[in-house]
């Protein structure tokens, strides 16, 4: 109401209906001066009336269409969102264009990490993807920087993820300039550096410092040729002389954030022929 009287419109009715009274007031004496006025000013309230009716008519279509308005923005909002996250994924896959152009047989599943475990020991984590992306336990976990871990236990929209710091980490490896062979596996003593051993190598290999380590195949957890890491130094075990090197990923596991897992691959859960 008060908006209402703030209105030019409501002014001028104010004061045209002030006239009116006036004229009705003095036309009782029968002046035909107050007649014609009483006639001008009942056709200027006509025309102040349909004013006021176009006024409120532009209103409420005003309302309606700032209503209308309201929603599409709320839409735009919403494709917009959609955009960011196709986008975000988009870039995520074209990291692994060359990986999947190179091995037409790898299946990958993008995820992000959503949780970790405080009191894990080898920074293990939970990802955004389970059983209905077609996950599984066991499948390997990787980077563009090469493999980080498998997963280890599945429900239907999240997985657990254990790194390759873990000890319960075991990967056939190669030495792919020297073509030594071993397991690269987790390591209680070297997880807080991000880095993990390559063992159970012969005594004569030539694996050197700067040499990096890729899967063997062997096994069908892991196709060959993926990434573990780099040798970072070459050692021998207190306890028995046995020969191993040190490997570091080339991934950060402690703050990794997006990953893949390979779902299928050639050759799969078959252990490879002429393994140890």
């Amino acid at each position: 109401m008060r908006e209402f009287l703030s209105t030019k419109s409501a002014k001028i009715l104010i004061a045209t209906l002030v006239v009116i009274l006036i004229v009705a007031i003095l036309g009782a004496t029968g002046n035909p001066w107050v007649s014609s006025a009483f006639n001008f000013v009942t056709k200027g309230l006509s025309s102040v009336t349909a004013n006021m009716t176009s006024d409120q008519k532009s209103y409420d279509e005003l309302k309606t269409e700032n209503e209308k308005l309201k929603k599409e923005a709320a839409d735009l909002r919403t494709q917009l969102v959609d955009y960011y996250d196709i986008k975000s994924e988009n870039a995520r896959l074209w990291k692994y264009y060359k990986l999947t152009k190179t091995n037409p047989d790898f299946r990958i599943m993008p995820a992000s990490v959503i949780r970790r475990d405080t009191n894990e020991a080898f920074y293990s984590f939970t990802i955004d993807a389970g059983s209905s992306s077609g996950i599984s336990v066991l499948d390997p976990v990787m980077t563009e920087n090469g493999v980080i871990g498998f997963v280890n236990s599945v429900n239907a929209t999240s997985s657990k993820v254990t790194t390759v710091l873990s000890p319960d980490f075991q990967a056939g490896a190669v030495d792919k300039k020297t073509s030594d062979s071993g397991v690269v596996s987790g390591s209680a003593t070297l997880s807080d550096e991000n880095k993990t051993t390559f063992t159970k190598i012969d005594a004569n290999a030539k694996v050197k410092k700067g040499d990096i380590i890729v899967t063997s195949g062997i096994g069908g957890v892991y196709p060959s040729d993926l990434i573990l890491g780099k040798v970072t130094e070459i050692k021998y075990d207190d306890y028995d002389a046995t020969k191993y090197a040190v490997v570091k990923p080339y991934e950060n596991i402690k703050s990794v954030t997006d990953i893949i897992v390979l779902t299928d691959f050639k050759n799969k859960g078959e252990i490879k022929k002429g393994a140890k």
